[in-house]
């Protein structure tokens, strides 16, 4: 029997942890966020520190010589302390420690390109949460205690990073609502009225008459 996997893409400041961590709580799937990272990095044998920074997003140039000189030669031998790999690599590995964890436990994902991931999965249901950006600002600032000017510039950074990484890695707009079952606005609706109706969702679509799959 396949598991439920649960994906959700999200624009930062739209509260897409919490309904990630809400959904895990009602229905005890494994979230998969933090946890990745961790095992992606041992596989790939970086540190988490290097798959922290690289968060869905593109290398840089200096990242890429890195990762060039990071395999070292004969001659001159590693010019870094650890392998750096590249975003190719990453993606892999992170797709292949996704989908073993979907092999184990019904689960909810974070991010991560996981909508492309499982988009043949049988059991999948895709999620997409947007927001206005004075909605994104409130929450970004308060989260990272930063001022309006500075949350606009990592929110416009990130949406920049985000899609240029889901561009490069699978060949699709990140936000082409297309990709999605349900695309809501967290601004719009609230994040309680959200979040009560993806469970929703979910009870109807896997747990018909409240029973079994």
């Amino acid at each position: 029997m396949e598991n439920i996997v649960i994906t959700i893409t999200r624009q930062i400041g739209s509260g897409g942890y919490d309904l990630a961590r809400a959904i895990s709580e009602e229905f005890g799937f494994k979230l998969i966020d933090r946890e990745l990272v961790v095992h992606a990095a041992k596989i790939l044998k970086t540190d988490v520190a290097y798959l922290d920074k690289k968060e869905e997003r593109t290398s840089s140039l200096l990242e890429k010589i890195l990762s060039v000189f990071s395999i070292g030669t004969p001659e001159i031998g590693s010019l870094a302390g650890s392998f750096y790999p590249t975003d190719a690599e990453i993606f892999e590995v992170q797709k292949t420690v996704l989908e073993n964890f979907a092999q184990n436990h019904d689960i909810v994902a974070l991010g991560r390109a996981s909508f492309f991931v499982f988009k043949d999965h049988p059991k999948h249901l895709s999620v997409f949460l947007k927001a206005d950006l004075d909605y994104r600002v409130k929450n970004v600032a308060k989260e990272f205690n930063i001022s309006d000017k500075e949350a606009i510039e990592l929110i416009n950074q990130t949406d920049k990073n985000r899609n240029e990484y889901i561009k490069k890695m699978t060949g699709l707009n990140r936000c082409d609502l297309r990709n999605y079952d349900i695309v809501l606005d967290v601004s719009c609706i609230g994040f309680e009225l959200t979040k009560n109706f993806v469970i929703d969702v979910i009870k109807h679509k896997f747990f018909k008459n409240g029973g079994g799959r």
